[in-house]
């Protein structure tokens, strides 16, 4: 069977076992659109993740923002290079693009899957109204979806009880051993990971230990991950300075499997979620999890097992 498995460079981490998986049952392509920021990696990376897995990758690198019509021009090179493979199957991860998803249904509709990690967007997604069309496109005229979630399968099929949807959850998600030496700590360390975005209710969380650390400071809270608005909204919530350790930036691969190991807790105190990409990460290194009581993580954690809510 020829697989072609077309995604965004952004959800690539939750993508290599997968496509590791499957390859040796399956004649894979796996067709990798690279944003013009936040790529997340590089072609060389993607590249040697999945060295000697038997996967051929196809970079289509962005020389545009997304909302850019001159990226146009890429995407009509893949859906060439869907073509030109001619699969069995059309694997399709939606990253809510309007111009790539109305070029979609150039393809062949029928041997077509799309995947959906986010049926109903965020609150306070950037570009909603766009977003939301770009969903549309997809969801009316395709016949197969993808959901990572219960949750989300009931969002799309009370929209459109007729489509066949297929639900099975993202997999652990594996960045490498854990260090052979884990130090040992003196305080208790949580981890906030992953790119900070307003429904992930980081403000929360530091408003939460502003007033923890006035009846003790034997913690840590580690903030791992990217913010356009870290300055303005994020850094003034931050009561006593101590108790805070902060890596506003991307995060290598590398870093990942110590940043989890070092760690006591993940705390996701998300105002609303779908799937949690930082949960998976989290149980493929057996640390537990403190989350919100948002829906979508009722389905993933058990409390007093996996961690707590």
């Amino acid at each position: 069977m020829k697989i072609y498995f077309l995604s965004v460079s952004t959800f690539s981490d939750n993508q290599f076992d997968l496509l590791r998986a499957l390859a040796p049952d399956a004649d894979i392509t796996y067709g990798v659109i690279f944003p013009h920021v936040r790529a997340n990696f590089t072609p060389g990376e993607v590249s040697q993740a999945l060295a000697g897995s038997g996967v051929k990758m196809i970079p289509f690198t962005l020389r545009h923002r997304f909302r850019d019509p001159r990226v146009i021009r890429t995407y009509i090179e893949i859906i060439r290079s869907i073509k030109k493979v001619n699969p069995d199957v059309i694997y399709f991860t939606n990253f809510d693009q309007l111009y790539i998803n109305l070029l979609m249904l150039m393809v062949d509709k029928r041997k077509t899957i799309i995947a959906f990690h986010d049926v109903q967007n965020h609150s306070n997604t950037r570009f909603d109204y766009l977003t939301n069309i770009g969903k549309k496109v997809l969801l009316k005229n395709f016949q197969q979806f993808h959901t990572f979630s219960k949750l989300q399968e009931e969002i799309l099929l009370n929209g459109y009880p007729a489509k066949t949807v297929f639900t099975i959850p993202l997999v652990l998600i594996n960045f490498g051993r854990k260090p052979d030496v884990i130090p040992a700590r003196a305080k208790t360390v949580f981890l906030f990971f992953g790119n900070i975005l307003s429904y992930k209710g980081l403000d929360i969380l530091l408003k939460a230990v502003t007033r923890l650390s006035h009846s003790t400071k034997n913690f840590t809270l580690v903030i791992a991950g990217r913010s356009e608005e870290w300055d303005q909204l994020y850094e003034p919530l931050i009561g006593d300075q101590s108790v805070v350790e902060k890596m506003i930036r991307f995060i290598h691969i590398d870093e990942i499997p110590v940043l989890f190991s070092n760690a006591d807790y993940l705390v996701l105190p998300y105002r609303d979620t779908t799937q949690s990409g930082p949960l998976m990460i989290a149980y493929n290194y057996n640390l537990p999890v403190i989350t919100s009581n948002a829906p979508g993580f009722h389905e993933f954690v058990k409390p007093g097992i996996t961690g707590y809510m």
